[in-house]
């Protein structure tokens, strides 16, 4: 198993290492990792970037794209208070832009000679992550996400392996042992499979309140899985606890992000709530090595969010501690 740290080429992320890919490299060695998932923006330049250490590249993801994907114009027009605000957040003005942009990434992480890539499976709005009242049903999310990966990816055999990650949103969250079967069997793209991100899964279970009651949910929808357990390829481990904060009434949080008319405080609203569901931080029980035993996963990625290179060590040296 090659265990990985998450990095993002954003400037924060890489402004814990000054910037300096040496300094990077010097970093996994010293922290006994076998190197790195990379999420790679559009503009980086793949000439500054040391191949050896890219083992994987996490792909860009849009909480809500389906109706967008599908010209549901009505929806936009609730979603965006203008034509810019759309434009800005797709990138595009159609569903071939959005196509043309995971193209883009694909060959980005071809160049990079990445083995894997990862995709998020989902669509949710924001009022509905405070509800959890959805539009779309995880089967319509899944569909769509078929449409667009077979556009994207086609039946091309010389690229990265593409693994497809769960949220605890509508699309794929490994609940539905059929539905989780029939998606993959549908992607075209041979060189695919899953991969488990252990918070998202804990995530599906609001009575989750201990590591004791996170390893029993995950070992039973693991196994639950039967025969389509073999496509899971790669795991994101963190810890998500959800009880304490899914115990609360959130519809003063609710009402205060509606109510909330400057878009920069109505984004920092809705961090802090999704912040406080899926806080990535590193599951330090020993229970951590049990739940690696049950995915059995080729890659193993850290994906936490710390404040600095000493805290990316310290949450590196914890959970190595619990997988010893």
């Amino acid at each position: 198993m090659e265990k990985l740290f998450h990095l993002s080429t954003t400037s924060k992320q890489l402004g814990l290492f000054n910037g300096d890919w040496k300094e990077i490299q010097s970093f996994i060695y010293k922290n006994k990792m076998d190197g790195i998932e990379l999420g790679l923006t559009m503009d980086y330049d793949l000439s500054l970037i040391p191949k050896e250490i890219v083992q994987g590249v996490h792909l860009s993801f849009y909480p809500m794209w389906l109706d967008f994907w599908r010209g549901n114009k009505a929806q936009l027009d609730k979603q965006f208070a203008s034509r810019e605000e759309l434009y800005n957040y797709y990138k595009g003005e159609s569903p071939e832009d959005i196509v043309n942009s995971y193209r883009k990434q694909f060959e980005r992480a071809r160049s990079l000679e990445a083995k894997y890539m990862v995709f998020h499976v989902s669509h949710v709005l924001p009022e509905d992550s405070f509800t959890y009242t959805f539009e779309y049903s995880d089967y319509e999310v899944m569909e769509a996400t078929i449409e667009l990966i077979n556009q994207v990816f086609k039946k091309e055999d010389d690229g990265p392996l593409l693994l497809f990650e769960n949220l605890w949103w509508p699309g794929l969250n490994y609940k539905d042992p059929e539905l989780t079967k029939w998606f993959i069997e549908q992607i075209e793209y041979p060189n695919k499979g899953y991969l488990v991100d252990v918070s998202h899964l804990t995530l599906n279970n609001n009575e989750i309140g201990t590591e004791k009651e996170a390893y029993a949910y995950i070992k039973k929808t693991i196994e639950a899985l039967g025969e389509t357990r073999k496509w899971i390829k790669g795991v994101h481990l963190n810890k998500a606890l959800p009880k304490r904060y899914m115990s609360r009434d959130h519809s003063y949080l609710l009402k205060k992000y509606q109510e909330t008319k400057d878009s920069k405080q109505k984004l920092a609203i809705l961090k802090r709530h999704i912040h406080a569901l899926d806080g990535h931080i590193p599951f330090d029980h020993p229970l951590a090595k049990k739940i690696i035993q049950v995915i059995n996963p080729q890659y193993c990625v850290y994906e936490t969010a710390p404040e600095s290179r000493y805290e990316l060590a310290y949450f590196i040296k914890k959970q190595n501690e619990a997988l010893s």
